[in-house]
């Protein structure tokens, strides 16, 4: 029992934390448009996964069977997966891919203004994966791109933030995608 109140602690305490800062988002006053959604959503819409995530942790810990029992179906699967390389190479640690990996994170900080959000994000995308060491590059190449789509949309048209659009010929790029998207 000990074990298990150990294990419900933290989400005891930020399901606790979580009604707490819902409170203080129920004070965000906000009159606008109403086909937008304003700032009052997204803190609340947050605290609210939130606390239900915590409910199902709390609820698992103190109804499953055993404490190991409760690991997880991600952490399952993992144990009992056969190992299998099919598609793609097994990437090896070390300071190469380290370094390769801190190089693309950078040179996405500083090419982002210049190439514009979705150029930029597919690229950075293509070259994590890369750097990971998968090798199939038309599957690399949709993943980066249908990645970097998801994301141009999700911030655009759900959250809507401002994305950068580029310079010269690279704005025109963005501008297009976004007009063919429907975003203004």
């Amino acid at each position: 029992m000990r074990r298990r109140l150990a294990r419900a602690a933290p989400y005891a305490l930020l399901l606790v934390l979580a009604g707490a800062l819902y409170g203080i988002a129920s004070r965000i006053e906000y009159v606008g448009p109403a086909e937008n959604i304003g700032p009052d959503f997204w803190p609340r819409a947050i605290l609210i996964l939130l606390a239900a995530v915590c409910a199902y942790e709390l609820a698992k810990s103190f109804l499953s069977g055993s404490v190991r029992s409760a690991g997880g179906m991600l952490q399952a699967l993992v144990e009992t997966a056969p190992d299998s390389r099919l598609g793609a190479q097994q990437a090896k640690p070390g300071r190469a891919r380290l370094v390769l990996g801190i190089a693309a994170t950078l040179g996405y900080v500083v090419l982002v203004d210049v190439l514009g959000f979705f150029l930029a994000t597919a690229g950075f995308i293509a070259a994590f994966i890369a750097i990971g060491g998968y090798r199939r590059w038309t599957v690399l190449a949709a993943c980066a791109v249908g990645g970097s789509l998801a994301m141009v949309l999700v911030f655009m048209k759900l959250v809507y933030v401002s994305l950068p659009l580029g310079a010269g010929p690279f704005r025109a790029v963005s501008l297009g995608l976004l007009a063919a998207l429907g975003v203004r």
